[in-house]
């Protein structure tokens, strides 16, 4: 269900959609079909990434704070109990991007103040792609 990545190198080279903001970029470049994205350390380095391939029903976060944080989920192989809840989000900086479409994962976890019963806590906020992208490359 998720998964780290050490480094850009290693993320699979899949269709995506979503974005790619670069150190060197005034505003995030916008994939909005399932383009074949390969990610290289030779371009300066990703400020954030926000990616989404439908095939695979993966979900590729990018954010660098000095150092790569990059985590992939894997919508297809969600531990028993898990759900999940649809999310839109007006896009700002996003030219030809109406809505990101995110999901929330919820996992059942033991909770002391409820009799050690499980309850469902908010693990992820997993971005699923964009609704009514008409700006591809932006």
């Amino acid at each position: 269900m998720h998964k780290k990545y050490d480094t850009i190198t290693a993320i699979p080279k899949r269709e995506y959609e979503g974005y790619i903001w670069g150190s060197d970029a005034k505003k995030p470049k916008v994939y909005c079909g399932n383009e074949k994205i390969g990610i290289s350390e030779n371009e300066g380095y990703i400020i954030e990434a926000l990616l989404y391939c439908k095939k695979d029903n993966a979900s590729l976060h990018i954010r660098h704070s000095g150092e790569y944080h990059i985590h992939e989920y894997n919508l297809d192989k969600l531990p028993e109990g898990a759900e999940l809840k649809e999310i839109g989000y007006l896009s700002h900086s996003l030219n030809g991007v109406e809505k990101v479409c995110f999901k929330q994962l919820w996992l059942p976890k033991k909770d002391p103040n409820c009799e050690n019963m499980e309850v469902l806590k908010m693990k992820a906020l997993v971005f699923t792609g964009f609704n009514n992208c008409k700006n591809p490359k932006s």
